[in-house]
């Protein structure tokens, strides 16, 4: 019988979009103790299943982030949870691990297990939709440093778990309380821990339950692409608890308690400050925005003193500001800042408060990811375009770096492609760039089918938005890969006062698609400038509004031979009856037409069904069962045709995937269907003798005769 916690959270589920997996019988990190190879000079190329189990510190994108780890109070370790995909088992492993702040020394684990905890969001008037990529677990140690309370998720609830910090004994369950922890902190004293919770989500899911003997009426609460019933729409207020250790006992946290997860905004800093930090002697910081008016508006920094003077920094370096923090003594400003063309690169800059002007300590094209001061050092999760994440230190006086930890040192034994930036503007004027990957054994005079890879190219290149092409996958097999960043909005578009001005503008004459469109074509003309890139041979694949970029390319140009889409498809028919009553509303509201007069005329140049009869690039589709229905216009469309499509269906998957054996099978699936149509080659095991019988059967196939066996890389040796 279901009891307590887990009866309340089942409730929530039943209601909620997403859904946890059975716990495996097996344990998924005994893949994980069998040594890598430490052959002096030993290097390989790599494979689908090191990208898939690749070890990840904080969510798997380089997206920014709450701070992975924490830094115990003495200074002396870092502990944080390291996680694993196991596709064997479909699960993760998960360890929480302390590592000596030096980098010197072994790393320990102090726990193991638990369930893949998945982060939710806000999605239109639907304020909690579970994700499918991981919520940031931060370990927190106690005052004393004895013991590391981390958040746990077991039988389907989020509780708080501690543990000795010594692993000497095994973790416990800290709290139990009936709904979802998000977030949690100790009091002063080590007694008790102040958490967060969603009550109204528990509530709301219980009242659909009791509405469901009656039927569901279908208003806006409803999204066929989610869900058979309709999903909770009302707030979700925070409500903040305090548990006390040694007896249990659960009531509400005073505002003091409060203030310890909701930092209260300093007197004197104003309504349109974003980051901000306070520093000594009165001094207090912030970023604001140049115009305030508009959605979109560069930013500056500005320092305010005791005395009421300020000074203020416009220039373009001080723009973009993500997060601040303050000197030990409170007079040297740090500022992280994403700059450059097209914000490729990140920053860190100083400013003494006695200075007109902050200085650089660091450019890079690196992604830094949860900072957070530690003496004269900055602590970050750092990765590059052919370099995994790791954990660092900085100096904040020189900028150089020093590794505390490595989650992935196997992958110094990895030969991974040659990564080479592209920067251009696009027709509209909008800065845009592109990372061009070549094979690890490219040679001067080697021209390879391209892939294109969407549609942000930061930090680590995986799979790009979605994580489902395996870039350095597909260089290690012998393609170029041309990783693309999305462009930002056309001049018009940035001008925007309200985010429906601002979508309403994107809509006008498709204008966004037209602009992103133009820098993708500058971007292949760079590739092939090159000398690197066969024009004839290229492919391109796309997730969420990448599916909409690949759209627009295939019916608005003949670059590519073949396409690859993790999602299906913006188009006329399916796409809004998927998304419910509130979504049509909402695209109406923007400038989209559905089943109404002109709405043909409307889609025409977006439109797959509509354009269906032109277009002969085969179609590989990998959806989530989630929103497959989505794309079943398109699908029928192209097959009534004769046209070469093919359509996957991923169980209990969300937008964005997350089980580890789907992780694998996207990966080899589209690197071997871009093979097929590219390279005419076919993984001959016969494992895949029926995928590549409907392959061979597609109008415009290659021809028995010219498929040969792929080996599965390049030429390395």
């Amino acid at each position: 019988m279901v009891t307590g916690p887990a009866l309340s959270l089942a409730l929530v589920m039943a209601a909620l979009p997403g859904a946890d997996r059975p716990a495996p019988a097996e344990d998924p990190c005994a893949l994980f103790g069998v040594p890598a190879d430490q052959t002096p000079g030993t290097v390989r190329p790599i494979s689908a299943m090191d990208l898939v189990r690749i070890a990840d510190i904080g969510r798997s994108d380089p997206n920014p982030s709450a701070s992975p780890f924490a830094v115990s109070p003495d200074g002396k370790d870092i502990a944080f949870l390291v996680r694993r995909a196991n596709p064997q088992v479909n699960a993760f492993c998960q360890q929480l691990v302390i590592a000596p702040m030096n980098g010197l020394g072994e790393e320990r684990e102090i726990a193991r297990g638990g369930e893949f905890i998945r982060a939710d969001f806000a999605l239109r008037n639907f304020p909690s939709v579970t994700a499918g990529y991981a919520k940031v677990i931060t370990p927190r140690w106690s005052p004393d440093g004895s013991l590391v309370a981390f958040l746990r998720r077991e039988g389907g609830s989020n509780q708080v778990w501690l543990v000795d910090s010594g692993g000497r004994e095994p973790a416990w369950q800290a709290s139990a309380m009936p709904d979802d922890i998000d977030d949690f902190a100790w009091t002063a004293d080590g007694r008790a821990l102040i958490v967060t919770t969603r009550p109204a989500r528990r509530l709301e899911a219980e009242a659909i339950e009791k509405e469901a003997r009656e039927g569901f009426l279908f208003d806006d609460r409803f999204a066929p692409q989610f869900s058979d019933r309709p999903i909770p729409t009302g707030p979700l207020t925070t409500e903040y608890s305090r548990i006390d250790l040694a007896s249990g006992v659960v009531g509400p946290a005073t505002p003091a308690q409060i203030a310890l997860l909701v930092p209260t905004r300093p007197e004197g800093l104003p309504d349109t400050a974003r980051a901000f930090a306070r520093g000594a002697d009165g001094l207090l910081a912030w970023s604001e925005m140049t115009d305030p008016e508009r959605l979109i508006s560069r930013s500056r920094l500005v320092i305010a003193r005791a005395d009421g003077t300020r000074a203020v920094c416009e220039a373009e370096h001080c723009a973009g500001t993500m997060q601040l923090w303050w000197s030990a003594n409170g007079r040297r400003l740090y500022a992280l800042q994403k700059t450059g063309w097209a914000e490729s690169m990140m920053q860190i800059l100083e400013w003494d408060a006695d200075e007109p002007a902050p200085r650089r300590v660091l450019l890079t094209q690196d992604v830094l990811i949860g900072c957070v001061p530690q003496g004269r050092e900055l602590v970050c999760a750092r990765e590059g375009a052919a370099r995994p994440r790791r954990l660092v230190a900085i100096d904040l006086a020189t900028g150089h770096e020093r590794v505390i930890h490595d989650p992935n040192p196997e992958f110094g034994r990895i030969a991974l492609g040659k990564v080479r930036r592209l920067s251009f503007r696009n027709a509209y004027g909008v800065e845009s760039f592109a990372d061009l990957v070549l094979p690890p054994d490219h040679r001067a005079g080697d021209r390879h089918p391209l892939v294109v890879v969407q549609y942000i190219s930061h930090g680590f290149l995986r799979g790009g938005t979605g994580d489902e092409v395996p870039v350095h996958v597909l260089a290690a097999r012998g393609f170029a890969v041309l990783s693309f960043a999305r462009p930002d909005f056309v001049p018009s578009a940035m001008q925007a006062r309200s985010e429906l001005e601002l979508r309403k503008a994107n809509r006008v004459d498709w204008i966004d698609r037209r602009s992103v469109h133009s820098s993708l074509e500058q971007a292949i003309k760079l590739a092939i400038a090159t000398g690197s890139v066969d024009p004839q041979r290229m492919g391109i694949s796309g997730f969420s509004d990448g599916t909409s970029t690949v759209q627009w390319a295939l019916i608005n140009s003949s670059l590519f031979r073949a396409a690859s889409l993790g999602a299906c498809c913006e188009d006329i028919y399916s796409y809004p009856l998927a998304g419910g009553p509130a979504f049509t509303d909402f695209g109406r509201d923007m400038g989209y037409r559905f089943f109404e007069p002109g709405t043909e005329e409307f889609w025409k140049p977006m439109s797959l069904v509509l354009n269906a009869e032109k277009i002969d690039v085969p179609i590989l589709i990998q959806t989530g069962d989630s929103e497959y229905e989505i794309g079943l216009d398109v699908v029928e469309a192209f097959r009534r045709r004769g046209k070469a499509i093919e359509l996957y269906v991923l169980a209990e998957e969300p937008h964005f995937k997350w089980q580890p054996a789907h992780r694998l099978a996207i990966y080899e699936r589209s690197a071997e269907w871009f093979e097929f149509w590219l390279m005419q080659r076919v993984n001959c095991d016969p494992a895949r003798a029926a995928q590549y019988r409907r392959w061979k059967a597609m109008k415009g196939a290659p021809l028995a005769e010219q498929l040969h066996c792929a080996t599965g890389t390049s030429s390395l040796p």
